[in-house]
C-alpha cells in the first residue's frame, strides 16, 4: 500500500530494472509502503501445486499488511481467496505501478533468499542464478541430486532424483 502517488526513483516491470535499480527501489517503497510478503516453501509448493501455494502466498502478504485495503491489485488472471476484493490483471507489472512495486519487492526478497539459500548449499549455486533453471544448475542437481530447497513436483528436481 503506497503512501504516495508517485516515488523518486525509476519504477517499471522488476525485469525491466538491473539488480542496483531494483535494490534502490526496494528502500525507496520499503519507506513509503505498507508491504506484507507471503513465503512458502518448497514443500507447500509440492502439496498443493505452484498456483494454490501461489495464491495462499498472495493471501499471507494481504493479511500481514497493518490496514486493510479497499482493493488488492493482482498480477495474473486469478485472485486468492481473501475476504479483501481483488482485481486481476494480466501483465500486471507493465499496467499498474502498484503492482510494479510489488514486483520489485519481491524480487529483491526473492534474490535476497538465493543467496542465503547459497550460503546452506553452496554446491547448487543459488546466488548465482537465483532459482533459475540454468544447465550449470541442472548439472549440479545430476552431479549432488536436490537438496531440501528444491521442489519434488519439478521435473528437472524430479529428473535429477531418478538419475
Amino acid at each position: 500500500m503506497l503512501h504516495r502517488e508517485h516515488l523518486p526513483v525509476r519504477i517499471d516491470d522488476s525485469k525491466r530494472l538491473t539488480a542496483r535499480q531494483r535494490a534502490r527501489a526496494f528502500k525507496v517503497i520499503q519507506a513509503n509502503a505498507d508491504v506484507g510478503f507471503g513465503i512458502v516453501c518448497a514443500d507447500l509448493i509440492d502439496q498443493r501445486n505452484i498456483l494454490h501455494a501461489t495464491l495462499h502466498a498472495m493471501r499471507v502478504a494481504i493479511a500481514q499488511l497493518p490496514i486493510v485495503p479497499d482493493l488488492a491489485l493482482i498480477d495474473g488472471t486469478m485472485t486468492p481467496p481473501t475476504p479483501v476484493p481483488c482485481r486481476a490483471l494480466v501483465r500486471g507489472d507493465q499496467r499498474s505501478y502498484v503492482i510494479s512495486c510489488a514486483s520489485i519487492m519481491a524480487k529483491v526478497l526473492r534474490d535476497s533468499l538465493m543467496v542465503f539459500y547459497d550460503r546452506l548449499a553452496p554446491r547448487y549455486g543459488f546466488k548465482r542464478h537465483k532459482g533459475y533453471g540454468t544447465p550449470w544448475h541442472a548439472q549440479q542437481l545430476k552431479r549432488y541430486g536436490p537438496c531440501f530447497f528444491h521442489r519434488e513436483s519439478f521435473r528437472p528436481v524430479r529428473d535429477a532424483r531418478t538419475a
